[in-house]
């Protein structure tokens, strides 16, 4: 038992636990959809939970509410979206704010930025993620030291992987097609569409653009824009972090919608 968890401080929990098996059941579940063997009506599920975990979870949660503290929240609502974000496949919040402030923001498209494309596509999209380990954790989390004082992000820092993987176990014992279309195909997608924001959001390609000179490589991108959840403005982003509304409100293109506008009442 000891080897084990000695053994297990030095391999890349992210990695191996979340995006691996997220592409291995995310790919099972587009295959058995195509086929027939799980209906095309489970979609809607996989639709639903998608709005709710990359959009609301993510989008909102991770980076607008904690990384660039755009609102205060009560607990109550702090704990759904922290539950929502949690299959997205991205990691706890703690960890997920100290990597975006203290790194991607601070020193973004430099040496210290781990998931900059400077380091190769590869490196951007997911690479980055098998450097991380307990025994070998880069990402200090001083950055995220207003998070580390609420002792629910602590709990929830705990045991993401847990919920990660038990929630879905659960329902598969009530419904194996529901789990794999409500959790682990959005974890897929989860975990594609934000890897692919860190590559192309600062890598230059035929539809994208740049709204703003930055002191990095930002780009806006014209399908992740609006796939993304309004992430994929990513110069419009950089220029201003904190900027909610980081669509329209910045540069004034109307083509620049916010999907996150839809989240606006709830918060």
């Amino acid at each position: 038992m000891t080897k084990l968890k000695r053994y297990l401080t030095t391999i890349s929990k992210s990695f191996w636990f979340q995006w691996v098996p997220a592409v291995l059941l995310g790919t099972l579940t587009i295959v058995l959809l195509s086929l027939g063997i799980i209906p095309l009506y489970y979609l809607w599920y996989t639709f639903i939970m998608w709005i709710l975990v990359c959009g609301l979870g993510i989008a909102v949660g991770y980076h607008r509410i904690f990384s660039h503290r755009t609102h205060k929240l009560p607990t109550w609502k702090e704990n759904i979206i922290l539950f929502l974000a949690t299959f997205a496949g991205q990691g706890a919040s703690i960890f997920w704010v100290a990597l975006h402030r203290g790194y991607h923001h601070r020193y973004s498209d430099q040496e210290q930025d781990l998931h900059s494309p400077i380091h190769g596509k590869w490196n951007a999209f997911v690479g980055w993620e098998r450097h991380v380990t307990e025994s070998n954790n880069t990402v200090n989390f001083k950055y995220a030291v207003d998070l580390l004082r609420k002792s629910n992000h602590v709990w929830f820092h705990k045991h993401s992987l847990h919920i990660l993987w038990s929630v879905p176990l659960i329902v598969a014992f009530i419904d194996w097609k529901l789990s794999l279309c409500a959790f682990w195909l959005v974890t897929f997608i989860g975990t594609t569409q934000d890897n692919l924001v860190n590559l192309f959001g600062h890598y230059k390609s035929f539809i994208s653009y740049r709204n703003f000179e930055t002191n990095d490589n930002s780009q806006n991108n014209l399908i992740l824009g609006y796939l993304c959840w309004g992430q994929g403005w990513h110069n419009n982003h950089h220029y201003s972090p904190a900027s909610y509304d980081f669509g329209t409100s910045v540069s004034n293109r109307w083509w620049e919608y916010d999907p996150c506008r839809i989240f606006k009442i709830l918060l």
